[in-house]
């Protein structure tokens, strides 16, 4: 009986403990392994619900820049750009060049600015959008040709911030001037018409009469000055074409091209001298112009080179030797001797070469008349010729036959005795 006392006993105690549940180590232990495991799984969510959010914002980015490339649509083609004194306007994006309505934004009227180059301060879904605009001219090209500036390329960029980072999104369009018309439903129902946007062209500048350069610069350079009535749709280039014909044939005139809008003169270079040339202004409002009137000038003339002589040669014509000749016993020089010497430039004069003897006095056969062919003078002095050539230096001088004078080109040459075997 004493035994299942004790048995019973111990039977008590151990329900009693089951009854009374978890220990604290037990439950400290079990919320440790809770949070071990709740942490990368928190981490898990909370980056879903930042993508999420992240994925949200772009797709009200991409909306908003789609939305604004079709309102820059729904402004007149010529109306759609920029002007200079717009803030943040720039002249160029990506290496295009933007289209410019003018410099000087009007203030009233039918002109004033359609499209902003930028807008911030809008919100969406709890997030502040910044959008920038860009309109910047695009060529169109085929096969053969290249189109300038046959479109306008429009593109909106989107930025924001958000929790995760800065972003942006970006919409491009291009904007084609034409193309509207009749449209007949395919149903054969009624035609429709859309409606008609009255775009103002430019109005032709006046081109001035020219007033030449003074030499030298009148040689190759012709101002040109021009005046722009205020009327018309706003200037964003001008151009200004030349020939030498009045008719401007294909392939016979020069373009200056892309001259600021602000600008009212130009000096045209790199002409040819005692030309007359024949010119023109264009004005551009975007893909729109008007042409001026065309105005004449010459390019003065250039002056004549200057007369510049060279050496005079005296040469054996047997020996070649261009320091002395000798003599024969009866007194006439043994061999011919040959006259040379050249000029450059303009030189319209007659010459000749006096030649005098060692005393002074005038050889024979003296003057000798120079021949000129192109700037190049020649004469033979004839060996069978005069007798008494006198022993020692002679020299030989050019003479302007012209002025009766000397010039300043002098050369010498020997006559030795007969017998002498070098002179």
């Amino acid at each position: 009986m004493g035994m299942r006392e004790g048995y019973r006993i111990e039977a008590h105690e151990s329900e009693s403990r089951g009854e009374g549940g978890f220990t604290i180590v037990e439950m400290v232990v079990a919320l440790a392994i809770l949070a071990i495991v709740m942490a990368p799984l928190a981490r898990v969510y909370w980056s879903s619900i930042r993508t999420a959010g992240a994925a949200s914002h772009r797709t009200d980015g991409s909306s908003i820049a789609s939305r604004e490339i079709e309102s820059m649509h729904a402004v007149p083609y010529a109306q759609v750009g920029f002007y200079a004194d717009q803030p943040g306007f720039v002249s160029t994006f990506e290496g295009l060049t933007t289209v410019s309505l003018g410099a000087t934004s009007p203030s009233s009227g039918p002109l004033v600015p359609q499209v902003d180059t930028q807008t911030s301060g809008i919100t969406q879904g709890g997030i502040n959008f910044s959008v920038r605009r860009y309109v910047v001219w695009s060529d169109a090209r085929d096969a053969t040709s290249t189109y300038a500036s046959a479109y306008k390329r429009l593109t909106v960029i989107v930025s924001w911030t958000d929790q995760v980072g800065a972003h942006t999104a970006r919409q491009d369009s291009l904007l084609y001037p034409g193309g509207l018309g009749t449209y007949a439903s395919p149903m054969g129902g009624t035609t429709t018409t859309p409606p008609t946007t009255t775009v103002l062209l430019p109005t032709a500048p006046t081109l001035n009469p020219i007033t030449p350069l003074p030499d030298p610069a009148g040689q190759t350079q012709i101002p040109l000055s021009w005046s722009q009535p205020a009327i018309g749709a706003p200037i964003t280039s001008y151009s200004i074409e030349y020939s030498t014909s009045s008719s401007f044939p294909a392939g016979n005139f020069s373009v200056v091209n892309g001259l600021s809008p602000s600008i009212t003169s130009f000096t045209v270079t790199s002409l040819s001298a005692g030309d007359t040339y024949y010119f023109e202004v264009i004005a551009y409002a975007g893909s729109n112009s008007a042409v001026s009137n065309v105005q004449s000038a010459a390019t003065l003339a250039a002056p004549a080179p200057q007369c510049k002589f060279g050496q005079l040669n005296v040469t054996g014509a047997t020996s070649l030797s261009t320091t002395g000749t000798i003599l024969q016993n009866n007194g006439k020089m043994s061999e011919n001797l040959s006259l040379a010497w050249t000029t450059t430039g303009n030189c319209p004069h007659s010459y000749a070469v006096k030649a005098a003897d060692p005393s002074n006095g005038i050889d024979p056969g003296s003057p000798f008349t120079l021949l000129p062919v192109s700037g190049n003078y020649s004469q033979t002095i004839a060996s069978n010729g005069q007798k008494n050539w006198g022993i020692g230096l002679h020299t030989f001088t050019v003479w302007d036959v012209s002025n009766n004078s000397a010039t300043t080109v002098v050369k010498t040459f020997k006559v030795c005795v007969h017998g002498a075997t070098s002179c």
